[in-house]
């Protein structure tokens, strides 16, 4: 066995062990490693999905997924209801870096939110700043962007560094259950893990 090839199976393996302890992440059902060539259509469907945003009234850009693509390795994850995602902070209205409002997932954060006079659209979207919003014409002006994921498990992925999670769009969803053999109505999601290699 040559040094490449040693290097190349020890590269293997660590990938492997990143892929079983996903597995082991509640509410993870099925785990791909993407190639280029599909990581490549997924971002080409995310860049075609953040220009429909909202009915096209607002840019979007999907930076946990983009993130996620950027590293040197990315799986796909398909998951179950048992996945427990963030409570808030994933999907945020920004004008300029500055956050004028959030998704919030926890009931009773939300409703704490609401007695406290905050704008609340689609039901779990808080607008924390809505007269700044007002000055400034409206979400017309403002980005939404959908954050990486902050999960505890990333911390502790094996062999791994920069492990960043994107919830990708409905068409890269649709794709990634159809390379994974699952049905697009089987009531699972996806997720995009990407993560780079310590060697």
């Amino acid at each position: 066995m040559t040094f490449r090839d040693s290097n190349r199976a020890q590269k293997d393996e660590k990938i492997k062990d990143v892929l079983n302890f996903m597995l082991s992440i509640k509410g993870i059902y099925k785990v791909k490693l993407l190639n280029e060539q599909e990581k490549k259509y997924i971002l080409e469907l995310e860049e075609q999905a953040e220009k429909k945003v909202l009915m096209g009234l607002m840019p979007g850009v999907n930076q946990g997924v983009r993130d996620a693509l950027s590293r040197n390795f990315t799986a796909a994850a398909i998951t179950q209801n048992e996945f427990e995602w963030p409570k808030k902070g994933l999907i945020r209205i920004v004008h300029d870096n500055e956050v004028l409002g959030e998704d919030v997932r926890d009931q009773e954060e939300l409703e704490k939110l609401k007695r406290e006079g905050y704008k609340v659209i689609a039901n779990y979207i808080v607008i924390y700043k809505y007269d700044r919003l007002k000055e400034l014409g409206g979400f017309k002006n403002t980005t939404l962007v959908v954050a990486s994921l902050d999960l505890a498990w990333t911390r502790e992925v094996p062999h791994s560094c920069r492990v960043v999670v994107g919830s990708p769009s409905l068409p890269a969803d649709i794709f990634i259950k159809k390379i994974m053999g699952i049905e697009t109505e089987s009531g699972f999601g996806s997720i995009l893990v990407g993560f780079d290699l310590i060697l």
